[in-house]
């Protein structure tokens, strides 16, 4: 049986090709576990705080049943972004800063526009026209607004942590640019994939409530739809 499927609601609801992604993330979700440890005993407060921090915010693509490539990028590049810190990476190398920032502002911006479409709170498709454009401004205000709230955190380590956090104003502008810049670029990606088929064509999986299921599990109407 033909059937016409979303492209954006197959970004929010996984399916079983996203099995190797969601590994990978649960993957990246054990090694943030282990760091805890791993930074307990061969770091300081801070870093065992920090990665406390990330790996409760790694649980939540997976808690809202997100695909497995959004679920797997979000989870490295926040994991890096951490490690980075501690290691100083970010003092080490010139750039690396710039490039977390672009890196895990898109992706944060990305899972937050696909968590808000998962919960409703923004339209898809298959409920109304959403046009690509409201996808590409909405997804980089969520960017920014994750930006500023990271610039923020660095702000409040850095005054009431450790000063080894670094701040100042240049840095905090740089870092905002950049990370808008990571953020538009993904609007503009899920623009792409979500305008792959007519705004206004529905699913007849999506309006079944069994296709709703979370991505572990076993899809074979899937697998008889295609064929």
């Amino acid at each position: 049986m033909n059937t016409t499927s979303d492209p954006l609601p197959d970004l929010i609801v996984g399916r079983r090709r996203h099995l190797v992604q969601h590994r990978i993330a649960d993957g990246v979700r054990l090694l943030s576990v282990v760091s805890i440890v791993v930074a307990a005993v061969w770091f300081d407060l801070p870093a065992v705080l920090g990665l406390i921090v990330v790996t409760i915010g790694l649980m939540i693509p997976r808690l809202c049943r997100l695909a497995g490539p959004f679920d797997a990028a979000f989870c490295i590049t926040i994991l890096i972004a951490a490690w980075s810190g501690i290691a100083g990476l970010y003092r080490a190398i010139s750039w690396w800063d710039l490039a977390v920032h672009f890196v895990t502002a898109g992706s944060s911006a990305a899972v937050l526009y696909l968590i808000m479409a998962r919960t409703s709170i923004t339209p898809t498709a298959t409920k109304q026209a959403f046009p690509a454009r409201s996808v590409i401004v909405l997804t980089t205000a969520l960017g920014m607004t994750a930006a500023v709230f990271w610039e923020f955190l660095e702000w409040a380590g850095n005054r009431y942590i450790t000063d080894r956090i670094h701040v100042g104003y240049n840095d905090t502008l740089s870092d905002l640019a950049v990370g808008g810049l990571g953020a538009v670029i993904a609007g503009v990606a899920l623009a792409r994939w979500s305008t792959r088929a007519p705004a206004n064509t529905k699913s007849t999986n999506s309006d079944n409530p069994k296709h709703d299921t979370d991505h572990y599990s076993d899809q074979r109407k899937d697998h008889h739809e295609t064929h």
